[in-house]
């Protein structure tokens, strides 16, 4: 960490240096983001709905990182921004509890695949002439997710989705008192693309002597981000923040029916999702997180 700070420092300062007045009004903000979140995804609840006995064994988290970049255009009120990151956890666990003769006997913790989270933010800020430091967002969100697992002749799911859409919203940055500073952003989202819920299992009692289901519905995502953090500047160009995010959404797919080749199977599914009358999941992801950055 102690590097990272130092080569933006370096950076900072060489491109301080050797840039007029003039030309320091195009200006670069390069950021390196380490987010601790705990996570709530979609694809698990679609997991234990699919397959029962499976409970919340906590909350899940993983440690993981995002670069960001904006440019403000010179002579302008514009800037474009882009934001990406991803990660990977593995062995997403939840508890499972052991039944016999209907009588709960154990529970414990059982991995229920592997979780893959790509994000992308890009798009436009219009900071307002009137307000300091307060910008308009006007972009895109693409997400896509996972979960994962196989275990050779036996079974095999994927629950996942995959969305790109609109982004509005808001980022204000307060002036600086004392080297320290306050910022925020707010963002509301509405994402079209289409949920992957594909699962098959061996089962005897079947007409085929196993389960096949693969569906691929389109769906709605519509949530919002909120990302508040406060940060200090160790130099007139490098700053550190400590922030929270909160990202929230519903999934809302056109169609959850399954079609397995199981007579007995579809009809049971399909009647619970009938009764149910409403398809819509939701997420959310809370995150702590530490910034490093730069203008230069």
């Amino acid at each position: 960490m102690k590097k990272l700070i130092l080569i933006l420092i370096l950076i900072s300062s060489s491109a301080h240096s050797e840039t007029n007045p003039d030309q320091r009004t195009k200006l670069w903000t390069f950021a390196f983001i380490r987010n601790s979140t705990y996570l709530f995804p979609y694809e698990k609840y679609e997991f234990k709905d699919t397959f029962g006995g499976y409970r919340n064994k906590g909350n899940e988290t993983v440690n993981n990182f995002e670069f960001s970049f904006k440019k403000r255009f010179e002579d302008s009120n514009f800037s474009i921004y882009t934001d990406f990151l991803e990660f990977n956890k593995r062995a997403f666990s939840q508890q499972f509890d052991f039944y016999q003769n209907n009588q709960l006997v154990a529970t414990s913790s059982v991995s229920i695949g592997d979780y893959f989270r790509s994000q992308i933010r890009t798009g436009f800020l219009y900071n307002l002439p009137t307000i300091n430091n307060f910008s308009l967002i006007f972009g895109t969100r693409y997400i896509k997710s996972e979960l994962t697992d196989t275990f050779p002749l036996t079974y095999s799911i994927r629950f996942g989705q995959k969305y790109l859409g609109p982004e509005i919203g808001f980022e204000y940055q307060s002036d600086k008192y004392a080297n320290f500073f306050f910022a925020t952003r707010i963002s509301l989202f509405q994402l079209y693309g289409r949920i992957c819920n594909s699962y098959n299992f061996t089962a005897l009692n079947t007409d085929q002597g196993y389960i096949n289901v693969n569906i691929k519905p389109y769906s709605k995502y519509i949530g919002n981000e909120i990302y508040i953090k406060a940060g200090y500047f160790f130099s007139e160009n490098v700053f550190m923040t400590i922030g929270l995010k909160s990202i929230v959404a519903k999934i809302l797919p056109d169609d959850m029916r399954v079609y397995s080749g199981d007579s007995r199977y579809d009809t049971l599914q399909n009647i619970e999702y009938g009764l149910r009358g409403d398809y819509t999941k939701s997420e959310a992801f809370k995150s702590v997180v530490i910034e490093f950055g730069a203008n230069i």
